[in-house]
C-alpha cells in the first residue's frame, strides 16, 4: 500500500477550503504569539494591548485556533502594528503580504 503525503494534516481530516483556513490560521496565530513572547509580555499585558480576555490570550498561545476567525486574527495582527496587503495577479497566483506599518516620528 502506497503511502498518501497531505499539504498539512489538516487537509487529511478536512475539505481543501476548512484546510486551506486552518494552515491559515496557524501561521497567524504562531507570528502573534511569537510577537507575544518577543516582547516579554504576560498573557494580561498581551490582552490589554489586543483589546481582549486573558483567556483569550491563554487560547491564542495554547493554539486553539478553532477559537478564532480570521478577521479576529487579523485585528490583532492591525494592534501589533501590522497591516495586511491581498495581491491578486492573475486567475492562478495571488498573495498576502503582512508588514509591520512604520510609525511616523511626532515633532
Amino acid at each position: 500500500m502506497a503511502l498518501k503525503f497531505y499539504e498539512s494534516p489538516f487537509h487529511a481530516t478536512e475539505t481543501p477550503e476548512v484546510a486551506s483556513k486552518s494552515v491559515l490560521k496557524v501561521d497567524l496565530t504562531i507570528m502573534i504569539r511569537d510577537i507575544i513572547e518577543q516582547q516579554d509580555w504576560t498573557q494580561k499585558e498581551a490582552a490589554e494591548r489586543l483589546g481582549v480576555s486573558q483567556p483569550r490570550i491563554s487560547d491564542l498561545v495554547n493554539g486553539k485556533i478553532d477559537k478564532f476567525t480570521l478577521d479576529q486574527l487579523f485585528s490583532m495582527l492591525d494592534k501589533l502594528g501590522f497591516r495586511a496587503k491581498f495581491t491578486f495577479g492573475n486567475l492562478e497566483e495571488a498573495s498576502i503580504n503582512i508588514q509591520k506599518v512604520k510609525v511616523p516620528v511626532s515633532a
